[in-house]
């Protein structure tokens, strides 16, 4: 954490930099939480951290398997989509997606490379749901039936052009 000491008239004032930016975000939402409806926002030529509109974007009803070896990397994913679906389900082997889904199809597979190697992939049993699927090397991918339903995005990853990506399926 940087902290900034300014000195004036003898006195010693120290602002812990990440406490003060948390604390105007904060003070910011606070305040359009309680006046956005007598009080016009737009009227503003400046950027404007605009926490109403991101609250307020409907979210999809679909439903998006995500299974990934990685834990930490499928709830960065999952962070990553948020704001796009509500129902997003990880899994973190083939297995245990197809136990807790049954006989329930989501909208939607999003699959990392690290899971086309396992046993009993559902997402290739079901043949009309799309899949997205994260790769290190996209170049090695077979597609075989159904073309149009596999999407290969690579790695690393663009966290827009998996989002852009996602909404296409679920929108």
């Amino acid at each position: 954490m940087e902290s900034m000491n300014i000195q004036e008239n003898g006195n010693d004032i120290r602002i812990d930099i990440e406490q003060f930016c948390l604390r105007m975000c904060k003070a910011a939402k606070s305040y359009y939480d309680k006046v956005h409806l007598e009080k016009d926002f737009s009227l503003y030529n400046t950027p404007v951290l605009d926490f109403i509109q991101v609250t307020q974007k409907k979210k999809a009803a679909s439903i998006i398997a995500l299974v990934c070896g990685s834990e930490r990397y499928a709830k960065g994913l999952k962070e990553t989509l948020q704001f796009i679906s509500d129902q997003i389900m990880l899994f973190y082997t083939p297995e245990s997606a197809k136990t807790r889904l049954g006989r329930h199809k989501p909208d939607l597979w999003i699959v990392t490379e690290d899971m086309t190697s396992q046993p009993n992939q559902p997402w290739r049993a079901d043949r009309t749901t799309p899949v997205i699927l994260i790769t290190g090397n996209p170049d090695a991918v077979e597609i075989k039936k159904n073309s149009g339903k596999l999407t290969v995005l690579s790695m690393p990853l663009s966290i827009v052009d998996l989002r852009k990506t996602v909404e296409i399926y679920v929108s």
